[in-house]
């Protein structure tokens, strides 16, 4: 009697349910057409955005491809041209709907003005890549992607690569093919960080501080002072030499100063004059040139660091004033 009982209610719960899913389906279809009518008012008021939210709430109670085309229709009217084309085509795809059939002269139309405002999008090079456009995500890899036309900002987006930014121009009912190559982020890594050995070259080789080439190149030019400082001093003495002869030759031809005297004696010892000016200018020079130079050479670091300065020489040259001109002192120890 209990098996018998339960066979009885579940036959009962399967009428019920057989009975209730077409009445539950009605129900849902009759509350969309009263939503969809709802909607049209709003549109024919003016009220694009309020319809649009009322056509998705009708989809919603009933996905029918009359609901599909009143929201791609009021996506029109509000410019979303990339949804309306596809709800419109999606809406249209539904050939067996008689709604559709009756109206589908109208949404063809529809369907062509959206189009002449989209244009498809093909970015080669972006395959592991993802695609925006001013600044709003549209996809992933080449496409091809539906998007509104017109001069718009491309960006490409890939993880290790630097981001490419460009303007482009999206011609309405066309196509527009970009390429971009993405270049690899720079490694985060300091080249401090790699071994010497890795950067090339061994590893004593760059064990060289700035100190050590900043004292390279002040010794080098000490050393060129104190070479010219020497070309200048030897100049002088020359010079020197050359004065003495005059003046031997004018002490044994002349009768000399404070009389009359010959036109060559007069040129001797304006010779001898000149001589003298030139050598002590050359010697002067000379021995600043040499002593720059010295104060050069011992002031400049050593190579090896602190460790060896302590031998280092030390040499310290100052102006000092001297009966008949200027005059550098120096002290220290080598």
């Amino acid at each position: 009697m209990r098996a018998k009982g339960s066979r009885l209610i579940a036959v009962a719960a399967l009428a019920v349910a057989a009975l209730g899913g077409p009445r539950a389906r009605a129900d849902a279809s009759s509350e969309a057409d009263a939503l969809i009518a709802k909607g049209v008012d709003l549109r024919e008021k003016g009220r694009d955005d309020e319809a649009l939210a009322v056509f998705r709430q009708a989809f919603a109670k009933s996905a029918s491809a009359r609901a599909r085309a009143q929201i791609g229709l009021a996506e029109q009217a509000l410019g979303m041209w990339v949804l309306a084309e596809a709800d419109l085509s999606a809406a249209l795809a539904a050939t067996d709907d008689p709604w559709i059939a009756k109206n589908r002269a109208a949404l063809d139309g529809a369907l062509g003005v959206v189009r002449k405002r989209i244009a498809t999008l093909e970015v080669r090079g972006a395959e592991a890549a993802e695609v925006y456009l001013d600044g709003v995500r549209i996809g992933a890899g080449a496409g091809p992607f539906r998007v509104e036309a017109g001069r718009r900002t491309l960006e490409v987006r890939a993880s290790g690569f630097q981001s490419t930014t460009r303007a482009v121009e999206l011609p309405p009912g066309g196509v527009a093919r970009e390429t971009v190559t993405l270049v690899a982020t720079p490694s985060a890594s300091s080249p401090r960080d790699v071994a010497p050995e890795a950067r090339g070259g061994p590893a004593e080789d760059r064990s060289r501080s700035p100190a050590a080439d900043t004292g390279s190149a002040q010794r080098l030019l000490g050393w060129a002072f104190v070479g010219t400082g020497a070309a200048l001093l030897a100049t002088g003495g020359v010079g020197l030499l050359v004065r003495k002869g005059i003046i031997d030759d004018y002490n044994a031809t002349c009768p000399g100063l404070g009389v009359d005297q010959p036109a060559s004696c007069d040129d001797q010892v304006s010779s001898s004059r000149t001589w003298l000016t030139v050598s002590i200018l050359t010697l002067v020079g000379g021995g600043v040139f040499a002593a720059g130079g010295v104060v050069l050479v011992a002031a400049a670091p050593s190579s090896d660091g602190g460790a060896s300065s302590r031998g280092a020489s030390r040499l310290a040259c100052a102006p000092s004033g001297a009966p008949g001109g200027m005059a550098l002192a120096c002290a220290g120890r080598f």
